[in-house]
C-alpha cells in the first residue's frame, strides 16, 4: 500500500522521469546497436571474401570456419535460450507479463550470437535481435536505476523502439512498432519514453554511420492514377505470398521441434547448409538486400526472381526454425521486393506498365509483405518511407499494406509474431521464465481511453467494477488531471491511468478493455 501511495504522489513527475529515462536508454542503446552493425559488417565482409577465395578451390577453410561458427552460435543458445529467433516474441510476451527475461544473459548472448548468425551470411535480419537488444538495455537500466516496478514495462519499450531505429536509422517507425505490435495500443505514456528513445538512438546511430537512408535508392518515380490498379493486384500478390511466408516459418518450426536436435547439431546444421548454397550461388549470402537493389542494375529475368524467391526463403526457413539468433524481419522485405519485381516486369512485358516504375513498385511491394506478414500496417509504411527516405508514397505505401493485409485476414493467417510468441510461451516450461512467478504487489501502469458509448461512459467510478487489485491513480480529461475519486462521473474521450497487478495482466487488461472499448464489461449497479 506504501509503495502504491507513493506511485500516486508521484504521478506528476512521472512523464518526466519516464522522458529522461528513455533518452538515456536510447543513447545507450543506440551505441550498442550500433557497435552492433559495424561488427557485423565486418563479421560479414571477411567471411564474404573468404567465400569469394573458396571459388578459387579454397572451400575446406571455408566450410569449416562456418561449422565452427554453427557451433559458437549453438552455444550462445544454450548459454541463453531466449535469444533464439528474432527476439520480439519474446519481449511481447515480456510486456504482458508472460515471460521473465534474465537481460544479462540476454544482452551478451544476442549480441555474440548476432554477430555469428548474421556475419556467418545465414538468411536472417538484424532488426529482431536489435530490437531484443535494445529491450534487454531498458530492462537493465530499470534494474540498475532501481526504478519503480511500474515503470519497468515502459523502459523496455522504449529500448525495443530504440533497437528498431537505430537498426534502421527509422525512429518514427521505432516509435509507432513499440505501439503497434508490442503494446498494440496507442498509449500517451508509451508515445514519451519511445519518442525519446528512439531519436535519441537514432540520432546516435547517425551519427557514426552516417544519415543517409538504409536504402538509399534514386529513380522510383510516383506510379500515375490510371495504374493503381496495379498497386490492388500487388496487394494481393504479397498478401498471398506472406500467408505462404508464415506457413513455412511455422512449418520449419515444428519440423526442428520433431528432430530434437542437440544444440551443437541446431547451429552447425543451417552454417553448413547455407555454406553449400553460397558455394553454388554467392548471391544467395546474406539477407539478400544487394536483391533489393536489382531493378537499378542488370534486373534478372522474372523466372529467376522466382527461384531466388524459393532458395531465401529455404535458406530462411532452415536457419530460422533452427533457434539461431537472427530475425525475419529485413529477409521478408527482400522477399516482398523480389514478389514485386518480378510482378512488375511481367507487367511491363504485357505492355501495360512502364519500366521506370519497376523499382516503384518493388519498394511497394516490401510494405505489403510486411503487412501481410506482422500485421502492423502502419509500421510498415513509415518504415519504407524512413528506410527510403521518401514520405511522397504514403497513398499508394497505404494501398497495397491494406489490401495485403486484408487478404491474409482473408485466408485466417494469424500474425507471425503472435504465432510464435504462442510457440515460445507453451515451450518456456520453467517457473523462473513464467511471469506467473511475480508477487501480487509487483504492479505495473497502463492508460486506457474511454470510448462514447462504452460501459464506463457516463458512470461513476465507483459503479464500476474493476479489475481485481486494481486501481485508478488519474483521469486525464482535456489537458487537465482530476483525482479519481468514486463520485467522478466518466466520460468519453477521458483517459484512465490505472495500477494494475503485473502478476494478473493479460487479464485485467482484457476487462479494462472490455469497460472502456464499448464491449460487454462487468459494470456494478
Amino acid at each position: 500500500m506504501d509503495q502504491t501511495l507513493r506511485e500516486v504522489r508521484g504521478r506528476s513527475h512521472f512523464r518526466l522521469r519516464l522522458l529522461i529515462d528513455g533518452l538515456i536508454i536510447g543513447v545507450v542503446a543506440g551505441g550498442v546497436i550500433t557497435a552492433y552493425r559495424l561488427g557485423i559488417s565486418a563479421v560479414s565482409g571477411w567471411l564474404h571474401a573468404l567465400l569469394g577465395s573458396a571459388g578459387e578451390g579454397r572451400v575446406l577453410p571455408y566450410l569449416c570456419l562456418m561449422i565452427l561458427m554453427g557451433a559458437a552460435a549453438g552455444l550462445c543458445t544454450k548459454f541463453a535460450p531466449l535469444i533464439s529467433g528474432s527476439g520480439i516474441p519474446q519481449v511481447s510476451a515480456q510486456l504482458a507479463g508472460r515471460l521473465r527475461v534474465p537481460w544479462w544473459r540476454v544482452l551478451p548472448g544476442k549480441f555474440i550470437g548476432g554477430l555469428l548468425t548474421l556475419g556467418g551470411g545465414l538468411t536472417m535480419g538484424r532488426e529482431g535481435p536489435s530490437v531484443q537488444i535494445g529491450a534487454s538495455v531498458g530492462q537493465a537500466f530499470g534494474d540498475l536505476a532501481r526504478r519503480p516496478l511500474s515503470a519497468r514495462n515502459f523502459l523496455i519499450s522504449s529500448g525495443a523502439a530504440a533497437g528498431l531505429a537505430a537498426a534502421f536509422n527509422a525512429p518514427i517507425a521505432g516509435v509507432v512498432f513499440a505501439m503497434e505490435e508490442l503494446h498494440k495500443s496507442f498509449s500517451g505514456v508509451v508515445l514519451v519514453g519511445a519518442t525519446a528513445a528512439s531519436f535519441a538512438s537514432a540520432f546516435v546511430g547517425a551519427s557514426i554511420m552516417g544519415f543517409q537512408p538504409v536504402l538509399h535508392v534514386a529513380g522510383h518515380e510516383l506510379l500515375p492514377l490510371k495504374d493503381y490498379w496495379l498497386i490492388l493486384l500487388l496487394g494481393v500478390a504479397t498478401g498471398l505470398s506472406g500467408v505462404f511466408f508464415n506457413k513455412c516459418i511455422l512449418w520449419s518450426k515444428a519440423l526442428y521441434g520433431r528432430l530434437r536436435l542437440p544444440w551443437y547439431a541446431k547451429g552447425i546444421l543451417p552454417f553448413a547448409l547455407t555454406a553449400g548454397f553460397c558455394l553454388a550461388l554467392p548471391e544467395l549470402f546474406g539477407s539478400g538486400e544487394p536483391m533489393i537493389f536489382y531493378p537499378t542494375e542488370a534486373n534478372p529475368a522474372p523466372e529467376r526472381l522466382i527461384a531466388l524467391y524459393g532458395l531465401k526463403l529455404l535458406l530462411l526457413a532452415l536457419a530460422f526454425g533452427s533457434g539461431l539468433p537472427g530475425g525475419i524481419f529485413f529477409p521478408l522485405l527482400v522477399l516482398g521486393s523480389l514478389v514485386g519485381n518480378a510482378m512488375a516486369q511481367l507487367a511491363v512485358a504485357a505492355g501495360v506498365l512502364e519500366p521506370e516504375f519497376v523499382l516503384t513498385l518493388t519498394l511497394m511491394a516490401m510494405t505489403g509483405h510486411f503487412s501481410s506478414i506482422v500485421r502492423s500496417p502502419l509500421t510498415g509504411i513509415l518504415l519504407i518511407s524512413e528506410m527510403t527516405g521518401s514520405f511522397a508514397f504514403m497513398l499508394p505505401l497505404g494501398l497495397v499494406a491494406m489490401t495485403a493485409y486484408v487478404v491474409a485476414e482473408g485466408f485466417r493467417s494469424e500474425p507471425i509474431y503472435e504465432s510464435l510468441q504462442k510457440r515460445l510461451l507453451l515451450s518456456a516450461a520453467s517457473d523462473h521464465e513464467r511471469a506467473r512467478s511475480a508477487s501480487a504487489r509487483d504492479r505495473m501502469l497502463v492508460e486506457f481511453g474511454v470510448e462514447n458509448l462504452s460501459p464506463a461512459d457516463g458512470r461513476t467510478i465507483a459503479e464500476i467494477l474493476w479489475p481485481e487489485d486494481s486501481l485508478v491513480i488519474a483521469v486525464k480529461r482535456g489537458s487537465g488531471e482530476i483525482v479519481p475519486s468514486g463520485q467522478v462521473r466518466l466520460m468519453a474521450g477521458d483517459y484512465l491511468v490505472v495500477l494494475i497487478p503485473r502478476i494478473a495482466m493479460r487479464e485485467a487488461q482484457e476487462q479494462l478493455e472490455s469497460l472502456t472499448k464499448g464491449t460487454s464489461g462487468a459494470v456494478g449497479p
